[in-house]
């Protein structure tokens, strides 16, 4: 059996959600994965429904805001009547403990794709300012796991 194509989404206001959905992009490629990395402005809610399998690096912004980049995706999401059950993903938010909204995105965005059916392949893991260890750490937990299409863990 193939490995499905690996979607990788980020939202960013900074950059840096960016830096590390392209480094989990040159591990997928490097395991042998087909995989896509691209903004989360580029995707129609609708089209979640068509893919096998996504990863999402996203930032929250401001108080509990999706960055900029992902308002329209976000808005969209939250209305859109999607059945995701096709869908295995897994969420690694970004985010600055100081705020009384930690990961509020992440957050938000790993419930809506669990409530339109979507599987996720671990738990979401919310990282701090001093995120690098805490996506190292997501990364190898993830890449095993999505090597298993009927595994899903929390």
């Amino acid at each position: 059996m193939s490995k499905p194509v690996l979607a990788i989404y980020y939202a960013t206001e900074t950059g840096n959600a960016e830096t590390l959905a392209r480094q989990a992009h040159e591990r997928a490629v490097a395991e042998g994965w087909t995989a896509t990395v691209s903004n989360i402005s580029q995707l129609q809610p609708a089209t979640l429904a068509s893919h096998p399998l996504a990863l999402f690096v996203v930032s929250t912004w401001g108080d509990g805001e999706p960055p900029s980049d992902a308002t329209d995706f976000h808005y969209g999401l939250e209305k859109a009547p999607l059945d995701l059950s096709g869908l295995r993903y897994a969420v690694l938010g970004l985010g600055d403990r100081d705020y009384s909204d930690f990961n509020a995105f992440a957050r938000k965005l790993d419930e809506r794709l669990a409530a339109l059916g979507a599987k996720p392949v671990l738990a979401r893991v919310e990282a701090d300012l001093d995120y690098e260890e805490t996506y190292t750490q997501w990364a190898d937990r993830l890449f095993p796991l999505i090597g298993e299409p009927s595994v899903t863990t929390v």
